[in-house]
């Protein structure tokens, strides 16, 4: 358990910039995704690709959360027309246009670290480098489906969706993709995921 959060430093880091904390950022992703929603085996080669392409997109964004030297969060993002064309196609359909919507890939927290207020503050942090831009009217998320009733599900889980709802986002209806990954038990599966929402002030 987390004693103080005020001992939780955070850096903010764009473009070329984030090569510094791309090794951190991948071994912090294997772990909290190895948990209940996402249950993802990742490889550390694969996430090294994926997030060297934050380091080569002048407009993308990493906020590394500290406690002391240890790595313990982080909030990452990216313009949407730099993204995977399955996440561009999921919000073809919305009224704000593409290349002014800026997705958030992830807000991570080890998990002692959670539920004290510091994911607010990294989105906050992350909301004001991105409207400090001057481009993007709107942040999307992503989020995994998963049933109620999953064998996996930790008792008093708290889905991601109550933060963003308490944060703004608003869910996309019609807004949707899917991603296949392989799974802790070595399983590859297809995954739908549902795009969330929130207009920049």
């Amino acid at each position: 358990m987390m004693d103080d959060a005020k001992t939780v430093t955070e850096q903010v880091l764009a473009g070329s910039a984030i090569a510094e904390v791309l090794d951190d950022l991948a071994t912090l992703r294997l772990e909290v995704f190895r948990e209940y929603p996402y249950l993802y085996e990742g490889r550390r080669e694969d996430e090294l690709i994926y997030l060297g392409a934050y380091a080569k997109e002048p407009d993308a964004c990493v906020i590394i959360a500290y406690d002391g030297l240890e790595v313990i969060g982080a909030a990452t993002g990216m313009p949407l027309v730099q993204e995977d064309a399955q996440l561009r196609d999921a919000c073809a359909g919305t009224t704000t246009p593409l290349d002014e919507i800026y997705y958030v890939g992830e807000l991570l927290f080890r998990p002692a670290y959670r539920n004290y207020g510091l994911g607010r503050k990294l989105l906050a942090r992350l909301e004001r480098h991105i409207s400090s831009l001057g481009r993007y009217r709107a942040l999307t998320c992503a989020t995994v489906e998963r049933p109620d009733v999953h064998p996996l599900r930790p008792p008093g889980y708290i889905p991601i969706t109550r933060f963003l709802a308490r944060t703004g986002f608003v869910r996309l209806p019609g807004a949707s993709t899917s991603f296949m990954w392989r799974e802790i038990d070595g399983v590859k599966r297809d995954h739908p995921m549902q795009f969330w929402i929130k207009e920049l002030v």
